[in-house]
């Protein structure tokens, strides 16, 4: 009989795991304690922490902008490079973030900006799917143009869902002005105008059921920065509205097409803007348009914008700019400076924020006064382009007569004159003849 043994199996080894230590909460919420990061297609993983004993093992340390209270870390060891101090924000900057005198503290940045950080992390989902950005923008509308037209009966051009009731940049002093010149439906806690609807069963309407119904929606950002793009513009593409864009200098990343949204800042005054809705609400054939990338079965690669593309159509396992990507992108730095192959530059420092246009829309209040003293300008303007006219006209008319009348005169002195002296004056000058003989022709007709 053949003998048997119970041979004891070895555990396999374990993957190894960073942790990544979190200096403050997330607004107050300890929301990113315990995370593990292990989604990256690497063979090791991370961990979140707010656990300050675990300062030592930890290679990087994350300060939320918002949050930060300025207890620094050992700088001392962010100067010598034992370690990485990585500031992160969704939001747009915050007062110190405008100082370098505290930015040049940290080392790394982990925002929304593909211009400045280090990681970055959009509001949007990368890649193709449910819960992407691109299955937003493709998203069939919610009703069709002769629905909406019935909504209109009952419900303004342009929708708007606001919360932010002091934004930094002035976007409420836009909007009265706006008011003045068409209708805009306001939800939410400022400036409301209307009651957030229910169904007949009293459920509340989800956001995308209120936009859903509207031609047009504003999605005016709080802050004007480079790439600090919100859900502000992903509400209403994915239920099929146009939005009414106003946010960083260049969209272009954003874009489902070159002709898929209307900005501000193309139309001089908010009345101009009214104006081209007002054009849009009565032609369905133009309004359509700005829609028709939904319509279309052309494949995305030929019909979407190239930047948008080039931003969130990546492959699959590819790290893209959102949150998922932004912590593989932390946990690698994490593993190799843990490792000793990551290159640390100890004089990297992420430096003063300038990417923002702060206050732009304070002095809008002014338009109506602007627009008047521009309007008499022009009229000034008319007034003496006339003016210059007919001065111009008149010293024609008087320059002509008195030629006509220095003629006549110098005939009426020739005939005067006897005219063999005449002759006899003139006979040698060829030239003074031609002109009295012309003269006196002119005056006989």
């Amino acid at each position: 009989m053949a003998e048997t043994t119970n041979a004891v199996q070895e555990p396999q080894d374990q993957p190894k795991q960073y942790p990544i230590l979190w200096w403050t909460t997330w607004f107050g919420q300890t929301l990113e304690e315990g995370r593990i990061i292990n989604n990256c297609g690497l063979p090791y993983s991370c961990k979140f922490t707010l656990d300050r004993n675990l300062y030592d093992e930890s290679k990087i340390i994350i300060a939320h902008a918002p949050s930060f209270q300025f207890d620094f870390p050992h700088l001392d060891d962010v100067k010598s490079g034992r370690k990485a101090l990585l500031l992160n924000t969704l939001e747009a900057p915050q007062e110190f973030q405008i100082n370098s005198q505290w930015t040049d503290i940290f080392t790394h940045m982990w925002s929304y900006s593909f211009g400045t950080a280090d990681f970055v992390e959009s509001y949007f989902a990368a890649g193709r799917g449910r819960g992407t950005f691109l299955e937003s923008v493709l998203a069939k509308p919610m009703y069709t143009i002769q629905e909406k037209n019935a909504f209109r009966k009952d419900l303004a051009p342009i929708a708007w869902i606001v919360s932010n009731c002091v934004a930094r940049n002035g976007r409420h002093h836009y909007v009265e002005q706006l008011l003045k010149y068409i209708k805009v439906d306001i939800y939410g806690k400022c400036m409301t105008n209307m009651a957030w609807p229910e169904h007949p069963d009293g459920r509340a309407f989800e956001a995308r059921e209120v936009v859903g119904r509207y031609k047009f929606y504003l999605s005016i950002e709080n802050n004007n920065c480079d790439d600090y793009v919100t859900e502000k513009i992903q509400r209403p593409y994915s239920v099929g509205v146009v939005p009414i864009l106003d946010g960083p200098k260049d969209y272009s990343r954003f874009l489902a097409t070159n002709h898929s949204s209307i900005r501000l800042d193309d139309f001089a005054t908010s009345k101009q803007l009214a104006h081209r809705i007002l054009e849009l609400d009565k032609d369905d054939a133009a309004y359509m348009k700005y829609l028709d990338y939904k319509e279309s079965t052309t494949p995305i690669e030929s019909l979407l914008n190239p930047r948008l593309l080039e931003t969130y159509d990546l492959p699959q396992g590819t790290w893209g700019p959102d949150g998922d990507g932004a912590r593989c992108g932390i946990c690698k730095m994490a593993h190799d400076m843990a490792e000793g192959t990551y290159q640390f530059n100890s004089s990297k420092v992420i430096g003063a924020d300038t990417t923002c246009e702060f206050t732009k829309w304070a002095s809008i209040s002014q338009e109506d006064e602007i627009i008047k003293r521009e309007t008499e300008l022009y009229w000034w303007i008319v007034a003496l382009v006339v003016l210059a006219a007919l001065t111009g006209v008149i010293s024609i008319i008087v320059c002509y007569k008195s030629r006509r009348a220095r003629r006549s005169l110098q005939v009426l002195k020739n005939n005067l004159t006897p005219s063999g002296w005449r002759e006899k004056k003139l006979g040698n000058d060829s030239t003074r003849m031609e002109d009295y003989q012309l003269l006196t022709s002119q005056n006989e007709d």
